[in-house]
């Protein structure tokens, strides 16, 4: 008997812009346009598809071992990374992990293990000067501590890299968040290990977390200091206004060699027994330093002690914590010696601390001046807020420009005189402060409270930015209140590459409040910019992902020419973003139609649509990489391609053929 061999030949389709997978360059949680390089790179796309490294920080206590903490770094990754280099702090000891190798570059991932973990130990103890050991001593002067029983770090920074291949337009990026093992608190920048109460309060836009531990005794109440935050956060107009602000009281059983410490530009601690009613008000000082966005040269550090000092005092005396001879006492030291010799923009002729002594004086005289010279409609705030929008590091000629656009020539030389100079300024009398402070400027504040997002993918409402997709609308309702002394206009508006998309506007009186709401339909992918007064808050506005063709099927595979197939497409979105089609339907790659669906993360949905068969034959029925076959004609017989008459000849053929055979 001779054998019979069937062969089957495979046919690969490629489709364009489903399937090509390209190489993109490596990417790093500190460089957030990777993944646009990575987009041009593979060229112009429609959708695209975003995929997040999660990347997960847990803090361990050692009790065992005071002076240093477990630090346990996890990293889940999305499939279409290949690689992934992670940098440790230079002083990490005792690594472990069975996810990744050393190399010279850093800890290189397997490329398999998911979760992938590394664990290590830290020196915990920083001293005032910045000196690490993970000794604890006597007389430590410490900045952060770990003692056994508690723990007030700052959290590593961990530097992530890495590349991935994946379909066009496809975006990797990377989250990070941070969790104390047991009981403890964090914003994200400092860390309190321990047992610890949190006290919540939201003002302004801004949500306060104040951390009280166990092992601290508070002078003032909590519920006082969160007051106190507020009305800062109220009365300070500068810009930089961050969404959560963490401050955690530190326990005065160590001996600390500052008063506070703001790291990281939203978190801080404050000794527990700090005082409100002080000209050198530590927890405002603290909370000034996080509107301070912009980075110095030397020449302009000293404007980060002395502004925070300065505003300090200020924000004491206006919100009645102290009267004017206390603020004036306080500011005045800066005329004595041995601060009052230093030039602010030299460092090195410092001594004793007199950026803030003499600094915080020289802020306030300027700040004095701006306002007779301008009728009090600019202050030193003005000057902080242009400062704010630096974007390289600001050396002391900026300050001095700062000052000449808010104000005058005179009021610039004056600046010029007391930061390039030995002379310091006079302490100014309480006539003098009634005549410049006496009338404010309006001021207006605009508060976002909510972010209301509907569209074909959700209807939700955000207290924080959402990320927004084209084709959805956002609605932001706020209110503006003009904080100031003088009646004052307000603008609020959304925009977009140059242009005002969104505005609205009006007059309000000293303490008035209008409420405000502002609608935009989104089209293109960027950066929008919801501003009012000095908020500038940015949305972002992506491009939605692309749904998955998971399920392809017809009603009947095999018709009569001419007659119809009904096809189901089962269309998901695996991806944690939303996605949209449409998909197209081909028939043997001529399209027949489309199907399309608005997915959120994780949702499915069926589509049909009647395709006819035109002629007898077999066809291929495809949308994304799944395809079907479907045949036309034979349907008496059950041989594709036949008719009955054809098919009696064939089995006649056949019998034949196995007589001869025989």
């Amino acid at each position: 008997m001779r054998e019979v061999v069937v062969a089957f030949v495979v046919v690969l389709l490629v489709t364009p812009g489903v399937g090509a997978a390209v190489a993109a360059p490596t990417g790093t949680d500190a460089s957030p346009s990777t993944a646009d390089a990575a987009r041009d790179a593979a060229g112009d796309v429609a959708a695209a598809q975003t995929y997040t490294i999660r990347k997960h920080i847990e803090l361990h206590r050692t009790p065992a071992e005071p002076g240093e903490i477990d630090v346990v770094a996890t990293y889940d990754v999305p499939d279409p990374v290949t690689s992934l280099t992670v940098s440790l702090p230079s002083n990490a000891e005792a690594v472990e992990s069975s996810s990744f190798a050393r190399t010279p570059d850093g800890y290189e991932w397997d490329g398999t293990t998911d979760p992938a973990t590394v664990r290590f130990t830290l020196p915990a103890n920083q001293t005032a000067t910045g000196a690490r050991s993970p000794a604890v001593q006597a007389g430590g002067d410490y900045s952060f501590v770990d003692v056994g029983e508690w723990a007030l770090v700052t959290v590593p920074q961990l530097s992530t890299g890495w590349s991935y291949r994946a379909p066009r337009g496809t975006d990797v990026t990377i989250s990070e968040d941070v969790t104390v093992d047991g009981e403890g608190s964090t914003g994200g920048e400092i860390a309190y290990l321990g047992p610890v109460e949190e006290h919540t309060r939201t003002a302004n836009g801004q949500q306060f977390t104040l951390a009280v531990p166990e092992r601290a005794s508070m002078t003032e109440s909590p519920e006082e200091v969160l007051d106190a935050l507020g009305e800062a956060s109220k009365r300070l107009h500068v810009g930089s206004r961050d969404d959560r602000v963490w401050f955690v009281a530190a326990p005065t059983t160590v001996d600390w060699g500052v008063l506070g410490v703001e790291y990281g530009g939203n978190d801080a601690w404050v000794r527990a027994d700090a005082r409100l009613d002080r000209p050198r008000n530590v927890w405002f000082h603290e909370y000034v330093h996080t509107r301070q966005a912009f980075r110095t040269a030397d020449s302009g550090r000293w404007t980060m002690e002395a502004g925070a000092e300065y505003y300090a005092s200020l924000l004491s005396l206006r919100t009645d914590y102290v009267g004017f001879g206390a603020f004036e006492t306080h500011l005045a030291l800066g005329e004595r010696e041995p601060w009052r010799d230093a030039v602010l923009s030299q460092p090195s002729t410092w001594s004793s601390g007199a950026n803030y002594v003499k600094g915080s004086l020289v802020w306030g005289e300027l700040d004095r001046r701006v306002r007779l010279a301008t009728d009090s409609t600019a202050t030193m705030e003005d000057v902080l807020y242009r400062l704010n929008q630096h974007e390289d590091r600001v050396t002391n000629a900026d300050v001095l420009a700062a000052v000449l656009e808010a104000s005058t020539p005179a009021v610039e030389e004056h600046a010029n005189q007391y930061t390039n100079t030995r002379q310091p300024p006079e302490m100014w009398t309480r006539s003098q402060h009634a005549a410049a402070f006496g009338t404010q400027p309006a001021r207006m504040n605009f508060d976002v409270r909510e972010y209301r997002v509907t569209g074909p993918f959700r209807n939700e409402t955000f207290a924080e930015p959402p990320t927004v997709y084209v084709g959805e609308t956002v609605t932001v309702v706020g209110s503006v209140t003009n904080d100031g002394g003088q009646t004052g206009e307000y603008v609020a508006a959304v925009e977009f590459a140059g242009d005002v998309l969104a505005e609205t506007r009006g007059e309000l009186a000293p303490g008035e409040t209008a409420d405000v709401t502002l609608r935009e339909n989104v089209g293109a992918a960027g950066t929008y910019n919801v501003t009012g007064a000095r908020t500038d808050v940015a949305l972002d506005v992506r491009e939605p992902g692309n749904v998955s063709v998971t399920d392809l099927s017809v009603d009947d595979n095999r018709v009569e020419p001419g007659e119809n197939v009904t096809a189901t497409v089962t269309l998901s979105n695996p991806g944690d973003v939303p996605a949209d089609g449409p998909v197209a339907v081909t028939l043997d790659g001529e399209r027949v139609g489309t199907v399309d669906a608005a997915l959120a993360p994780g949702e499915t949905a069926t589509r049909t649509l009647t395709v006819t068969l035109p002629e007898a034959g077999r066809y291929t029925l495809a949308a994304g990489d799944t395809s079907v076959t479907v045949t036309a004609g034979g349907i008496g017989t059950g041989i594709p391609g036949f008719g009955i008459p054809a098919a009696v000849v064939a089995v006649l053929v056949a019998g034949l053929l196995a007589r001869r055979r025989g």
